[in-house]
């Protein structure tokens, strides 16, 4: 094999490896590998092969094949290699072809424009073109690096991805006008045009970031507002008691006069009679199962209990914490609301002995939580391990363990769940006090 014919297939095989470089230096930005070497070599050598051979098929079948051929790649390849949800997958695949494919475009008219000499050279424009991805993509990483990447519903990310297609339609169409118009002015135009749809497209990135940030706070709202009210309707039953008992004092006197009435007559069923009758008329009922001092776990607490009390569910505590503690009432209600109605949700389907325990402990500024309840049926995991909501509604229907886990890294505490024992779910919660 002569030189001129080994020079080609190295500059195409430098330029693959680059490829490759840019796949993962793009896509480690939103997603975590799934640490699978089988998977990740078989996907890496399907893209490897299209990239490696692009440059001769791409003579031989027409465009939008081409184009629909490459995004089927990339999304296959970064479905074995990376974890998430499909439709983010696919959302970001399509990003990432369109994004290069744009820039492909716009440094072929670079160098028509200022670099003539070069622009019939494939392997010179396809390396500037990458090297434009490269700036691009670490700009995306400059911006976004830092914040946690979340997963919108499918139908949001099904309207998101019409806009990259759409401009990869508008680009093919813009660069065949501009390759058939052989001016200088439409050269211009064409690169114009090409900035705006680059633009759109880096944009999306921005939209798809709020849209997930506004998904979350509406979720979180729907949460604190309904802890909120839990603590309203707790406060109100307190003040309410507190009447009574001070109706209850008032009357006092004549009550013992009337009973001390009945013990001197020896009449001790119309003394049982008569405290019953008292204590039906005042409505006093007493059944705080927690009483700490803190508002928000005593009104959570009490809550579910009542709540588990109508489902014949057995809920015990034991908790031991002082009034004031060093958390967010906001994040104590997240935690608590969402673990107490998930263990009542599960305990509730158990057909036989109901139970939900739940232990608080307040130690050296720590707060320990411990919850255990039984289940019935199979807890659902995610192929990360996690486990997966199954509720119907599991996208609109509060935030679950993940808002959990953020608000427990936010102390920088940790979360376990122990299902090793049939039939019981163990949630361990510690959370950090120093630590804000």
């Amino acid at each position: 094999m002569s030189m001129s014919e080994i020079m080609p297939v190295g500059i195409n095989s430098l330029l693959t490896i680059f490829v490759i470089f840019l796949f993962f230096y793009y896509f480690d930005i939103f997603f975590l590998r799934r640490g699978k070497i089988l998977l990740t070599v078989a996907g890496l050598l399907v893209f490897t092969i299209w990239e490696f051979f692009i440059i001769h098929i791409i003579k031989t079948i027409p465009l939008y094949v081409n184009i629909f051929v490459t995004i089927g790649i990339t999304i296959f390849t970064v479905s074995v290699v990376y974890k998430g949800s499909f439709w983010s997958k696919c959302f970001f695949s399509i990003a990432f072809d369109a994004i290069w494919m744009l820039l492909e475009t716009l440094s072929n008219y670079i160098l028509i424009i200022y670099c003539e000499v070069y622009a019939s050279s494939q392997p010179i424009g396809s390396l500037v073109s990458k090297i434009l991805f490269l700036l691009v993509i670490f700009a995306l990483k400059k911006v976004f690096t830092n914040d946690e990447i979340k997963e919108l519903p499918m139908k949001y990310s099904i309207l998101l991805v019409l806009i990259p297609m759409g401009s990869i339609y508008i680009m093919n169409n813009i660069f065949m006008l501009g390759y058939q118009v052989n001016s200088i002015h439409e050269k211009l135009y064409s690169v114009l045009a090409v900035f705006i749809l680059l633009s759109m497209d880096i944009l999306i990135f921005y939209i798809y970031y709020k849209l997930t940030d506004d998904l979350l706070l509406r979720r979180m709202t729907a949460v604190y507002e309904q802890q909120l009210e839990l603590c309203e309707r707790h406060q109100e039953e307190r003040e309410l008691s507190m009447l009574q008992m001070r109706d209850a004092k008032h009357n006092m006197k004549n009550n013992f006069v009337t009973i001390l009435a009945y013990a001197e007559k020896g009449e001790c069923r119309k003394i049982i009679d008569f405290v019953n009758d008292v204590l039906d008329e005042s409505g006093i009922k007493i059944s705080t199962i927690v009483n700490s001092g803190n508002i928000v776990i005593d009104s959570l607490i009490g809550y579910w209990y009542v709540v588990a009390k109508h489902m014949n569910i057995k809920f015990t505590t034991d908790v031991n914490i002082p009034m004031l503690l060093p958390f967010k009432g906001a994040d104590l209600s997240l935690i608590l609301g969402n673990i107490l109605e998930n263990a009542v949700e599960a305990a509730s389907k158990e057909s036989g002995n109901k139970y939900i325990h739940i232990r608080m402990k307040y130690d050296k500024n720590n707060l320990l939580i411990f919850l255990a309840n039984n289940y019935k049926g199979k807890l659902i995991k995610t192929k990360d391990k996690k486990l997966k909501s199954t509720k119907i509604d599991s996208g609109n229907h509060g935030i679950g363990l993940s808002s959990v886990e953020r608000v427990v890294s936010k102390y920088h505490g940790v979360l376990t769940v122990d299902d090793s024992t049939p039939k019981r779910f163990l949630i361990r919660i510690v959370l950090y006090g120093n630590s804000e």
